[in-house]
């Protein structure tokens, strides 16, 4: 089996250690503008002109650029029915993502979105915890994502601009805002309010968000690359009997409220290294990505992976940052005394 991964930064030298001792992997192909890569007996530099050719045998793909490039190189292996993994967003523009949609599905291949969040043990404990009701029903969940990025990080051409990346929402938050629609679904209405801090970045970062789900379930979610630290990613949900928070750099963690305290459930937790930046927190999910994306028997994810169940997300996306710039829907301070009327 041959693999080519596109981008070789953070995402895809992870990706390079996960699978350079697998044995049913004969080669990985890599492309990325920086030549002075450290290749081993298993990874070569290519580009699409020797794919193209045939020179090149691909089995698999693996799309690791900064976001604005996701479309280009998903649509020439789509084209070229070869199954393909992209890191989130999986595109930016929604015209994008309904076109890789109709060639996924017109070629009959694999596209998927590397969501690893929702491999994580606590995830799949809160989410059964949720479907079963463990603690009634839920009614308000309140997430937070308090991270630092610099302004040396947003220093490249592409990072922090609407066009190319996004902001807080499209790059951080997104897998926050990702696993709150994925346990508590679709969302009927919301309101938002986001800062700027212009001489770091074009996009939002910071950004307060109110969600109401179709269930009723009510969410609040803040989300910042401002802190001085990567301080957390959390999502702590109340229901009726009970609480429940999941937290830790990446979601990691699970614990109950029980007996007026907060009590870890160590049997579905995990420890993922924190720190500053990008790096921290890449998690276990991508190994457990990578078991089901280069199975051939296996066709759709069972995270709900594929492009096409995701394109809401995208869109919920979207709509907030229309809401943030053309829509203006803020309630104003009046003199207007209210009257509650039965």
């Amino acid at each position: 089996m041959n693999l080519v991964i596109v981008g070789c930064g953070t995402a895809g030298k992870n990706y390079i250690n996960l699978l350079i001792n697998k044995k049913k992997i004969n080669k990985i192909y890599i492309i990325d503008n920086n030549q002075k890569i450290k290749l081993n007996n298993k990874c070569y530099l290519t580009n699409l002109k020797d794919i193209e050719k045939k020179n090149v045998k691909i089995d698999y793909a693996i799309i690791c650029t900064p976001s604005y490039l996701h479309y280009k190189y998903a649509l020439f292996f789509l084209q070229n029915k070869i199954s393909t993994l992209i890191e989130k967003p999986f595109v930016i523009s929604l015209k994008h993502a309904k076109q890789l949609i109709s060639l996924k599905k017109k070629n009959k291949i694999k596209c998927w979105v590397a969501f690893q969040n929702r491999y994580n043990l606590a995830i799949k404990r809160g989410l059964k915890l949720n479907r079963n009701k463990k603690f009634g029903q839920t009614f308000f969940i309140d997430a937070a994502l308090y991270w630092r990025r610099s302004a040396k990080y947003y220093s490249t051409s592409w990072r922090g601009k609407y066009i190319s990346d996004g902001g807080v929402l499209f790059n951080q938050a997104i897998h926050l805002l990702d696993i709150i629609v994925y346990f508590f679904g679709p969302i009927s209405k919301f309101n938002v309010i986001a800062g700027f801090n212009k001489k770091k970045l074009q996009a939002e970062d910071l950004l307060t968000l109110n969600l109401v789900h179709k269930n009723k379930v009510i969410t609040n979610l803040k989300a910042t690359t401002r802190a001085n630290e990567d301080y957390k990613m959390s999502m702590d949900v109340l229901c009726e009997k009970g609480r429940y928070i999941i937290k830790d750099i990446s979601l990691n963690k699970i614990y109950y409220f029980s007996e007026k305290k907060l009590k870890m459930d160590k049997k579905n937790s995990e420890h993922f290294l924190g720190g500053n930046g990008p790096a921290s927190g890449m998690g276990n999910g991508h190994a457990k990505i990578l078991d089901e994306f280069l199975n051939d028997k296996i066709n759709k994810s069972s995270m709900k992976l594929d492009i096409d169940e995701n394109l809401y997300i995208l869109k919920l996306i979207h709509s907030i940052y229309n809401s943030i710039f053309k829509e203006k829907k803020y309630s104003t301070v009046k003199q207007k005394e209210f009257i509650y009327e039965k």
